[in-house]
């Protein structure tokens, strides 16, 4: 478990900004503890638990300032630590975006740290690593994957008078199956602040099944299709919606956001008016940190409504220039659905491509939001309603502006794996998405 307490943030905080010389203090002390097993060939390959501890402070001094970092949080290196951060700042040159630390910021209360999460140890993760094994190995396919779980303690204080602590945890696992001729691959996933949601063997049984569907794929043509998308692909592909919702771009004429003639899109009625996305840290079932590293609060934040955009991020330095509230860039995105199974969503279509995730996946052009990527780990055929074959999987070159445009229904939202991100959504089924050619990758 980790040792950092909010009563030690709060020393280490006050010992840091008690040496300051300089005028602007942040301070960041972050303990994470997590453990790891990797497995392939049926077996663990690796285990790993390690406890990093780092604390930063950044120092400024008119406008110039500099952040140094260390993994010591006795009296005399902390004191040094001050020192080079100023030091420093004063060799720096001056920012011309600067702004003053964050005060008091009141954050919403969030209850995201699990105690029997935080007590994993590698006998536990074992034990769902045999669960995912015995159900790939029964079901006649191969597993690897990867179980992993952490809790972190993170604390911001500022010469402002802020200060912000929080303790959450997190376990996943991610298992990708493969058919003995190789020719089949499909995956499975899950991730919580609860350890308990996250079980091997069910997880295993979504991968085995997809890697048996999967096997000897058929090419198809390429081009606009309509396709359902998995929770987890809508994720892949709003991953860099979410980067893109900056209002400074848009105000500046560089994103999909700004209007031709200046200034933003915020009124304008974007996608269908099925869409809706906001952030909320305090969700009680997908927690997420109320603040963010600056210490400012994550607030409860309507990205999109009934289609209509709401609400971009705004830099406190932005929002000064254009004499507007501040918006931190959001640590989580809920996007409502519908209470519809994904099999009821493919028993509903006549044709179409069901895809279980994207993979690889690289801007193209940030104006449009435009991506480029390829399926992987179950890409199949839907006729009449059910899934006949297996298909070659695609390279597909779109952008999730046109898939958010473009929704003709939706499913259930759940939880799926986002680097660094709540990311709960539903699968939806999408026309006209466009897969530009064919890939022999598996």
């Amino acid at each position: 478990m980790a040792t950092l307490t909010k009563k030690r943030a709060k020393a280490i905080a006050d010992t840091l900004l008690g040496a300051a010389m300089a005028p602007e203090v942040v301070v960041r002390v972050r303990d994470r503890v997590e453990g790891n097993t990797r497995f392939a060939n049926g077996q663990p390959t690796t285990q790993g638990d390690v406890e990093r501890l780092e604390i930063s402070v950044t120092a400024s001094i008119q406008g110039r300032s500099a952040t140094v970092t260390s993994n010591r949080d006795d009296k005399d290196s902390l004191t040094a630590l001050m020192a080079e951060a100023e030091e420093l700042a004063v060799l720096s040159p001056e920012n011309p975006e600067h702004v003053p630390p964050v005060g008091e910021a009141r954050t919403l209360s969030v209850d995201g740290h699990d105690k029997a999460t935080a007590k994993l140890g590698a006998k536990q993760r074992l034990t769902r690593v045999a669960d995912a094994v015995k159900v790939a190995k029964d079901a006649g396919v191969e597993a690897a994957g990867f179980f992993q779980h952490h809790e972190e303690s993170y604390a911001v204080a500022t010469s402002a008078g802020g200060f912000q602590f929080w303790q959450g945890t997190e376990a996943s696992l991610s298992v990708t199956c493969r058919t003995e001729d190789g020719s089949g691959s499909g995956r499975g996933s899950g991730v919580s602040h609860l350890a308990k949601a996250v079980e091997g063997g069910p997880i295993a049984a979504v991968a085995a099944e997809k890697a048996d569907l999967s096997q000897s794929p058929k090419a198809i043509d390429t081009g606009r299709q309509l396709v359902i998308l998995e929770a987890q692909a809508v994720a892949d592909l709003l991953s860099f919606f979410v980067g893109s919702l900056d209002a400074r771009a848009a105000d500046e004429g560089r994103s999909f956001f700004a209007r031709k003639d200046g200034g933003n899109r915020i009124g304008e009625e974007l996608f269908h008016t099925s869409v809706n996305l906001r952030s909320n840290p305090a969700d009680p079932d997908h927690p997420s940190r109320p603040f963010a590293s600056d210490g400012q609060a994550h607030k409860v934040t309507q990205w999109v409504s009934d289609g209509v955009l709401r609400e971009l991020t705004r830099s406190r330095y932005w929002a000064q220039q254009q004499k507007a509230q501040p918006v931190s860039a959001p640590g989580s995105l809920f996007m409502d659905g519908a209470d519809v199974e994904l099999l009821d969503l493919v028993r509903a279509v006549d044709r179409a491509v069901l895809v279980t995730r994207f993979w690889y996946n690289r801007m193209l052009e940030p104006r449009s939001i435009l991506v480029t990527g390829l399926t992987r780990d179950g890409t199949f055929l839907v006729e009449q309603g059910k899934i006949t074959t297996a298909v070659k999987n695609f390279r597909y070159n779109d952008s999730p502006v046109t898939m958010l445009s473009n929704v003709l229904a939706l499913g259930r939202p759940q939880r799926v794996m986002s680097r660094g991100m709540v990311m709960v959504v539903p699968p939806m089924v999408v026309r006209d998405f466009n897969f530009s050619s064919l890939s022999d990758a598996v």
